[in-house]
């Protein structure tokens, strides 16, 4: 009988008007984790992890404080220039000051417009330079991390980082600080020139002056937890826009229009009601501090009546304190609102902090490769990625030697693709070791490693730009004649030739003006224009057609010449022309051997091949190059 009491009286207050008042300041946790929020930081820790990208320009901030602290200044110049207008002129009929005074308040309004001028357009530039520092400096920070970071992070959000969120730093550590410093000295100059017009008013002026902060205080934590579910959630339908749009292909072949739109919208409902949020927070904020700002102005308004009446001050005196306390109630606003402004700016620090304390999986190493002979030795290699248990290698031994090709074949995620990576150095090995000409590879660096591999991958990765920028993309210092003639050993030479613009022709992102083997022909000639000893060969025909393969096949060949080259293939056509195969199975090298020796000996290698040929017999005609 209890419980159904409570659960009663729970129902009630869940139907109350308090708790439907409660829950227009709150979030509702969603349960979504598509992308995960990063972890809270202090705002004094934002501000000094991203001060040294302002340092360069400090003494352009310290000018343009200084341009918007005399401004303060100059309006208490005009706002006392009112009180002698009312008290000289009006009030006693004395027109000889009204020549001077009109001439100084002109003065004074046009230095006034120069000083905001210059300070606004300098604090401005300011903010966009370290933009372009920050964000350059992030860019290149992810440039350097892992590829098992961009496994395991959204593309969408990651660009949302590098674009709004770096903007929204700059409104915290530059704008942010700027304001602040400005409003404060805004304050003080307004407030002394108060108590130097009447100490009495002064002080009951100021006494409002707490309610600003408690309701700052109050509204500021609020507004900060509804920025970071927005930024999050923006995070969110960037991610699934790139997805979505990656894969449009994909979606309209099976008919996802609809699930994709309604994930997409999913994700937009939780922004918005994030979003309203914020703004019922902003809007309400508003009108209290303005009904702060009223009573505040009401309070000096009776006070300074009954002095005037018992004549403690003159009329211009009241009207000159009145409009000058509208002017020191404006930075006060204007410093609650930038508190807000600050919080929810920290919301988007956060998140730009979280990436910028990724580290590299892969440590930077001293000693340089120059000339390598390319003599690759895996010796004992187990692997597992990180945070993950399954063992992906297990004691892979094997060499390639100078000029030598080695295939390496098997099903699916049997470690294929993983000893490219170990190679490439995207990852370093869980146990044994990989050398280059005896050296381990822990102890090369990596850009003299990478220097020294050229890869054709399975996919042609072409980017938007001409044809011989594709192809200069292996040696950006290639010459005109080098970038034809690599075009010529691939193949590449007569279909650009025949194009609008030739080597000059636009085609388009990921190549879309190409066919697939114009593609594939192109990521050739940047791989040959390389020139370098180690080549690994990612599955070089899949996808394509048999009169597209055949046309390939020399080219490839061709690429391979005096290289020591990796094949990763499920062609057991293409692994024949290895010199040597390694049939792997869990990981493990459980066959090894040229093509003709590892058919005699009529192991699994032997059954996939006959399985992919069709064949029922043993014989069969190998295809070579």
């Amino acid at each position: 009988m209890k419980e159904r009491i409570q659960r009663i009286v729970d129902k009630m207050k869940q139907l109350s008007l308090f708790h439907r008042f409660k829950s227009l300041w709150r979030i509702e946790d969603t349960g979504d984790n598509l992308i995960s929020e990063s972890p809270p930081v202090p705002v004094m820790d934002i501000f000094r992890r991203f001060w040294p990208y302002a340092r360069p320009y400090r003494y352009w901030i310290i000018l343009s404080l200084l341009l918007i602290a005399l401004q303060p200044i100059v309006q208490s110049g005009t706002i006392w220039l009112l009180q002698v207008f009312i008290d000289s002129v009006l009030t006693n009929g004395d027109f000889d000051p009204l020549y001077w005074l009109i001439f100084s308040y002109l003065g004074l309004t046009i230095i006034h417009g120069i000083l905001y001028f210059s300070g606004t357009y300098l604090s401005n530039w300011v903010g966009e330079s370290f933009i372009l520092s920050l964000r350059k400096s992030l860019f290149e920070h992810l440039q350097g991390l892992s590829l098992h970071f961009f496994v395991e992070h959204k593309l969408g959000d990651i660009i949302s980082r590098i674009s709004g969120d770096i903007a929204s730093i700059e409104r915290l550590v530059i704008t942010g600080a700027t304001s602040a410093v400005s409003y404060l000295f805004q304050i003080v100059v307004f407030t002394g020139m108060l108590f130097f017009m009447e100490w009495k008013l002064a002080l009951v002026s100021l006494v409002v002056v707490p309610l600003f902060y408690l309701v700052t205080r109050f509204f500021s934590k609020r507004i900060k937890m509804a920025s970071r579910e927005r930024t999050r959630r923006e995070g969110a339908i960037n991610a699934l826009s790139e997805e979505s749009f990656s894969n449009v292909a994909l979606m309209q072949a099976y008919n996802q229009q609809e699930a994709e739109s309604k994930r997409f919208s999913l994700q937009n409902q939780r922004s918005f009601k994030a979003k309203m949020l914020k703004v019922r927070l902003k809007a309400a904020f508003t009108p209290v501090i303005s009904f702060i700002e009223m009573a505040g102005t009401l309070v000096v308004m009776v006070a300074g009546a009954w002095l005037l009446f018992n004549g403690g001050i003159t009329l211009g005196t009241l009207i000159a304190f009145v409009t000058l306390l509208s002017k020191l109630y404006a930075p006060v606003r204007r410093l609650s609102k930038l508190l807000n402004t600050i919080y929810s700016a920290s919301a988007s620090a956060e998140r730009v902090i979280e990436y910028l304390e990724e580290k590299p999986l892969v440590k930077e190493s001293a000693y340089a490769l120059e000339h390598p002979a390319a003599r690759i030795e895996f010796d004992q290699v187990s692997f597992s990625y990180p945070d993950k248990s399954k063992t992906i290698l297990s004691n892979v031994s094997f060499q390639i030697e100078p000029g030598e090709s080695v295939a390496l074949v098997g099903s699916s995620g049997v470690g294929k693709s993983t000893i490219v990576k170990l190679l490439m150095r995207f990852y370093d090995p869980t146990n044994g070791r990989i050398l280059l000409d005896g050296n381990v590879l822990k102890g090369l660096q990596i850009d003299s490693l990478r220097e020294n591999i050229a890869v054709l991958f399975q996919e042609s990765l072409i980017f938007d730009g001409t044809v011989k920028e594709n192809i200069a993309y292996g040696n950006p210092g290639a010459t005109d004649e080098e970038i034809v003639k690599a075009a010529k050993f691939a193949d590449a030479h007569e279909f650009i030739r025949d194009m609008d613009n030739g080597y000059d022709t636009w085609i388009g992102q990921k190549g879309r003006n190409l066919s697939g083997g114009q593609q594939k022909r192109l990521a050739i000639a940047r791989s040959m224009i390389r020139n370098a000893p180690i080549l690994i060969l990612d599955e070089p025909t899949e996808g394509l057609d048999g009169g597209s393969e055949r046309r390939l096949l020399n080219p490839i060949k061709r690429l391979m010449e005096e290289k020591a080259t990796l094949i990763i293939t499920h062609n057991l056509r293409s692994a024949a022309f290895a010199d040597r195969i390694l049939y792997l199975e869990e990981g493990e090298v459980k066959e090894m051997g040229s093509h003709e020796a590892l058919l005699a000996q009529d192991g699994k290698y032997a059954t996939l091949y006959y399985m992919q040929q069709g064949e029922t017999g043993h014989e069969t005609a190998v295809h070579s190059l």
